[in-house]
Formats: C-alpha cells, sequence, structure tokens
C-alpha cells in the first residue's frame, strides 16, 4: 500500500463484488443520510377590514404577505419587509374597480412572547370610485361619415358620471367594436384606447380610436337543395343582396328558415368577399328538408272515452312552393265516435305568418234511447260534415303574451233523428201515427237537417315559463261565430266562447291552477213532447263532463234537464291544489263545478271532486285523477287519464 492510501478506506463486499469507498465519498454518503432541519417561520395572522366582495379577494390575492404567510423561512426582516410594500400593493389592487383614493391604515405588531404570531392588519377605506368624465370615440376609415355608428358608444360604453370599473370598461370596449363589425365593419380594430385618470379633478376620461376598414355588404344569394322553388325560398329571405352585412341578420335568416317547418338543418356560408368597393359577401344557405311523409298511430284507453285509436299523415310539402297537409283519423269506443280531419295550407307570405287552409271535418256518434235515460226506444246517428276555409294571421307579441288569430268560413251539414230514439222500437204505422198527431214541423224538429254557413274568428292568447311543465302561466281562448238565414242557411244562431287557464306557482313544490269555460248562445229553440230543442247543430251545442270539464262526471255526461244533445250556454270552473312529493312526482287535489243549460233561470250546476298524481314526464305531463261527483252522477267515481300541457 502507497502513502497515498494512508487514509482508512471502507471496503464492501457482496456477493462476490468489491466496491472501495474514499473518505470523500463516505463523508457526501453521511451528509445526505442525516436530518436537516427545516426553515423557522414566523407565524402570522393577516386581517383585511373595509372591504368586500370582489375588492377585498383581490387584495387578499395582491398582498404578498398573504400569498407567502405560510412559506417555511418567513422570517421577521422578510414579514417586515412584505409588510412595507403592503400599502401600494393594496392600492394597485383597488384601481381596477375604481378606487383611486383609498384611505389604508397598516400595522403590524410583533409577538409578545417568543412562539406567539405577528398580527398584521390592514383597515381599508376605499373612498368613492372615480367617476367618468370625458368619453371620446374617434372611427376612421368608411365608418368615420357613417352617421349609424354615432350613437354606438353611447349605448355601449359606460356613461358620464357613472363609477369606473376597469372590468365593466373592458366588457363595455369588446361590447362597441363588435357592435361596429356587426354593422359591417369586419376589419374594424382598436387602433389606440385608454382611461386617463385626473387625480386633481378626479375624473377619469376614455379616449378610443377604431379604424373600421370598409362596410361590407352581402352579395349573391343561392341555396342549396333540389326540393323547393328558388323564388318561394326567397319569400323566407330577411336579408337581401346589397345590405350591410351582419351577423345578427345571419342569424335571424337561418331562424327564419328553421320556423318555416320544411327543413330539419340550416347552414348559411359566407364566401369570399369581391374585390368591388363595397366588398360583397357571397351566402351559400344549405337547407336539409324534413323527410316527405310523417306517420303517426296512437291506440289508448280512458275512462272518459274508454278504448280508441288515432292516426294520421302528414305530408309535409306538396309541389314547390310550401304546400302541405294533413289526414287523420280517430274511431272511440264511447258511443262508436269517428272523426275525420283534412287539413291543406297554402303559405300566402311565409315570413310573416299568414297563410290559407283549406279543411274538411267528418264527425259522427251514437244517440241511443239509454243516453236520454230512456227505458226503451231506438238510436239514431249524429253526422256533422264541414268544409272550411281559415286565414291564419301571424304570430303576435303583446308584452309576455304570444297572440294567435284566424278568422275562417265554414258550410256545415248536419243530420239526426231524435224521433227514431225515441220511438224506434214502434212499429212503422204506429211511428206514423205518431207524426200525424205531432205534425211535420214537430217532426223535423226531431229529424233536423241544418245546412249553415258559420263564419268565425278566434284569438288566442298564451304565455308560460316552460313548454312542457307550467309554474307560472296564463291562456285565454276567445272565439266569435255564427250563421244567417240570409246567407243561405236554414238557421241564424250566434255564439260567444272563452276558455281561460291561469297557473301560479306556490312556494318551491306547489302550484295552484284555475280554469274555466264560458259559453253563450243566441238560437231559437223549440218545445216538442216537452223536450227542448236548440236551432243549431248539435256540433256547437254545450255538454260537461270528462277530464277538462267536470271531473267526479262521465264525458258529455251532464246537458240540460230539458234537452236531449246538449246545451246552449255553459258555465265552468275549476280550482286544483298540486305539490311535489318527489322530485318530478308531485299530487294534487281539486274541486270542479258548473253545468250546461238552455236558460240563465235553470241552471243546475254540479260539483266535483277529488285527487291526483302528477308526473313530469319527457313527453309532457302525466295525469291521472279519481274524481268523485258531489251531485248526482252516473258512476260513483270517474278515473282520468291525461297526457300533456295544460294549455
Amino acid at each position: 500500500m502507497n502513502a497515498d492510501a494512508a487514509w482508512t478506506s471502507l471496503e464492501v463486499k457482496a456477493r462476490g463484488l468489491t466496491h472501495r469507498w474514499t473518505p470523500a465519498v463516505a463523508m457526501l454518503v453521511l451528509l445526505l443520510f442525516l436530518p436537516w432541519p427545516a426553515g423557522a417561520r414566523e407565524p402570522l395572522n393577516l386581517v383585511v377590514t373595509g372591504l368586500s366582495g370582489d375588492p377585498l379577494s383581490n387584495v387578499q390575492a395582491s398582498l404578498s404577505l398573504e400569498q407567502r404567510r405560510l412559506d417555511n423561512g418567513l422570517s421577521a426582516d422578510l414579514i417586515r419587509e412584505l409588510h412595507a410594500a403592503a400599502e401600494r400593493e393594496i392600492r394597485r389592487a383597488l384601481e381596477p374597480f375604481g378606487y383611486y383614493r383609498p384611505t389604508i391604515k397598516t400595522e403590524l405588531r410583533p409577538p409578545d412572547k417568543p412562539g406567539e404570531a405577528w398580527e398584521a392588519t390592514y383597515t381599508i377605506d376605499p373612498g368613492q370610485a372615480v367617476p367618468i368624465g370625458e368619453v371620446v370615440v374617434l372611427f376612421t376609415g368608411a365608418g368615420a361619415v357613417d352617421a349609424t355608428l354615432e350613437d354606438l358608444p353611447d349605448q355601449s360604453m359606460p356613461h358620464t358620471g357613472s363609477a369606473l370599473g376597469h372590468a365593466g370598461y373592458e366588457s363595455a370596449k369588446r361590447k362597441l367594436l363588435n357592435e361596429v363589425r356587426d354593422l359591417g365593419y369586419l376589419d374594424a380594430d382598436y387602433t389606440g384606447h385608454r382611461v386617463e385618470v385626473d387625480m386633481v379633478s378626479y375624473t377619469a376620461n376614455i379616449l378610443m380610436a377604431i379604424a373600421t376598414g370598409p362596410r361590407y355588404v352581402f352579395g349573391p344569394i343561392t341555396f342549396d337543395q333540389d326540393i323547393f322553388a328558388p323564388e318561394y325560398l326567397s319569400r323566407y329571405l330577411v336579408l337581401q343582396p346589397g345590405e350591410p352585412f351582419s351577423q345578427a341578420q345571419l342569424a335571424r335568416q337561418r331562424r327564419a328558415l328553421s320556423k318555416s317547418g320544411h327543413f330539419q338543418e340550416v347552414a348559411i356560408a359566407p364566401g369570399e368577399p369581391s374585390a368591388t368597393q363595397p366588398p360583397a359577401v357571397p351566402l351559400s344557405i344549405r337547407l336539409v328538408p324534413f323527410k316527405p311523409n310523417r306517420y303517426r298511430g296512437r291506440i289508448g284507453w280512458g275512462t272518459d272515452t274508454e278504448f280508441g285509436v288515432q292516426a294520421d299523415w302528414t305530408r309535409r310539402y306538396v309541389g314547390k312552393h310550401g304546400h302541405h297537409f294533413t289526414l287523420g283519423g280517430a274511431a272511440v269506443q264511447d258511443r262508436d265516435r269517428l272523426a275525420g280531419d283534412f287539413s291543406y295550407m297554402i303559405p300566402l307570405d311565409p315570413l310573416s305568418g299568414h297563410s290559407l287552409e283549406l279543411a274538411a271535418r267528418h264527425e259522427s256518434k251514437d244517440l241511443t234511447f239509454e243516453d236520454v235515460e230512456l227505458d226503451e226506444g231506438g238510436e239514431t246517428r249524429i253526422e256533422t260534415n264541414l268544409g272550411s276555409v281559415f286565414w291564419h294571421q301571424p304570430r303576435r307579441q303583446l308584452g309576455s303574451f304570444e297572440l294567435r288569430s284566424k278568422a275562417g268560413l265554414s258550410l256545415v251539414g248536419e243530420t239526426y233523428d231524435v224521433f227514431e230514439v225515441l220511438f224506434g222500437n214502434l212499429p212503422g204505422d204506429d211511428q206514423q201515427t205518431i207524426i200525424d198527431l205531432i205534425g211535420s214541423r214537430a217532426y223535423d224538429t226531431l229529424a233536423p237537417d241544418f245546412e249553415a254557413v258559420v263564419a268565425s274568428i278566434r284569438l288566442n292568447a298564451r304565455r308560460a315559463n316552460d313548454p312542457l311543465y307550467i309554474r307560472r302561466g296564463d291562456y285565454i281562448n276567445l272565439e266569435l261565430l255564427g250563421s244567417n238565414e240570409s246567407l243561405g242557411s236554414n238557421i241564424s244562431f250566434w255564439q260567444l266562447r272563452m276558455n281561460t287557464w291561469n297557473i301560479w306557482p306556490t312556494g318551491d313544490h306547489g302550484r295552484f291552477l284555475l280554469r274555466s269555460a264560458v259559453g253563450y248562445s243566441d238560437a231559437r229553440n223549440r218545445t216538442v213532447l216537452g223536450v227542448n230543442f236548440n236551432q243549431m247543430p248539435e256540433y256547437y251545442e254545450f255538454r260537461a263532463g270528462g277530464a277538462r270539464s267536470i271531473r267526479g262526471y262521465g264525458f258529455e255526461e251532464l246537458f240540460p234537464k230539458d234537452g236531449l244533445t246538449g246545451g246552449k250556454h255553459q258555465l265552468i270552473g275549476s280550482m286544483e291544489y298540486e305539490h311535489e312529493i318527489i322530485p318530478d312526482w308531485s299530487a294534487a287535489v281539486f274541486l270542479d263545478g258548473g253545468n250546461t243549460f238552455n236558460d240563465f233561470d235553470d241552471i243546475d250546476a254540479k260539483l266535483g271532486t277529488g285527487f291526483g298524481i302528477r308526473w313530469r314526464s319527457p313527453v309532457g305531463l302525466a295525469r291521472i285523477d279519481v274524481g268523485f261527483p258531489l251531485d248526482d252522477g252516473e258512476d260513483s267515481f270517474n278515473v282520468y287519464i291525461t297526457v300533456g300541457p295544460e294549455f
């Protein structure tokens, strides 16, 4: 061993391998494995008073002393150093909120005993936020002479005298630039902007300069589709070539085409601007139409109507000019009811919503001796046929209400034979004897053949906070209709109908519902065999009872005692309270009342009450009600199942 080996060496042997450690390496290993004491940290409590909300949060986030309060190695000297910078940091943190003259009191109290915490307290009176003085916005480029830009700063920027807030200022600045660009100045941008705070007058002046560049306009418009005629689609245009380019107008155009009901997808793609002055942006409107046919079918059962089926077919477009039709039919077990409808729609002004509807309807149902509470007799078939033309007005807004209206003219034909109901069980000779006794006029009253030209006008007003489950909403439907012999009818009558719904929330989990149905008819009547017969189609007469009438009674079970087919008038009211029990499920109690009648001196009001369950399903509100008649009813209770919103 040579002289260099005089230092003691360590030798480790493992699995036949030998490693020699020099004294320097051994010392390094020992140092690495020895525990190192952590840096001492002075405990510190920091309190900020006089502020709240965002200003307080910003001050706390800006204080270096707060940021490093929990750092290891926070020494007394560092605490003093950071505390000395606190007032400057607080002032800067308050400036974004417009506070340029705050009063700040700082205090740093060292601990009384070792181990106790330092106390840093900052008491702040932010004072008055600096008010805005002048707001100067300069436009250069094509917009310098555009009068439409002059009012934008007043609409977008903070007003003189209002408090300066830098967040609000930045938001207003973005809004102003977006509005300039939305007027067609697509290249507009700021060339300068600043806020000058004058501490002497204590006002903040806003100075801005915007280079607008050229004003772009809409160029040629093309439709990418092969179903509809271009001249028909052009009637949906809310923008025209040559008008200033606007993103808001593009959004309006997209909505107008989507609301047409023809298209499942509407995409508007601006093209490359032309090199002309002004630059023109061509538009390509891609339209993906719905499938031309829609078929629907329903099978159901309800205590009102028993078993029933319904089906309809909608042809979404006929030809190339937006015509469409719906054909449907329904059959219901109750009184063997049949109904068929055909509606053909012709757009007159697609953009505004004016349209013409050609409609036809057939409705028929049995009337038997049992329906009129006789022990024996026969039956008849009440058959009503209508051919109508309706003029639909555009939807309008009146405050928060959406208004719909239409006017129409209908040719109505209706036949039935009450004589057969009363005497159908008698032989033919006996029936003829009765006809001879009562006379032909009375017989014609019992077996009418109504032919009427009925004019009508309808107004509907609706508002609701939700389309499927309404917690606050109002609905009113008014309809005035009538017929006159001078127009070719064989009867004269007129009628007013009004239906209302009002829904209010009660607390967080309940709602209160009021419903009414009022009807008044002016029509002649004839009395035969002690029974009143109104000289108007049974289609327009009133009957009560059922899920949307007076619950507790069967469907159309209630009608005047002196009549067989229905009444001239009706008064119906309903009160209901509903309370949520678990999410999407509610319980309800209700009280319904009213009736139909032929004379206001002979109102035989009926009451029904009950309870129900409500489920807010994905397709609408599902209701199951159990109603009990409080007056004489055909059944001791009735169960009603309905799906859909109230109106």
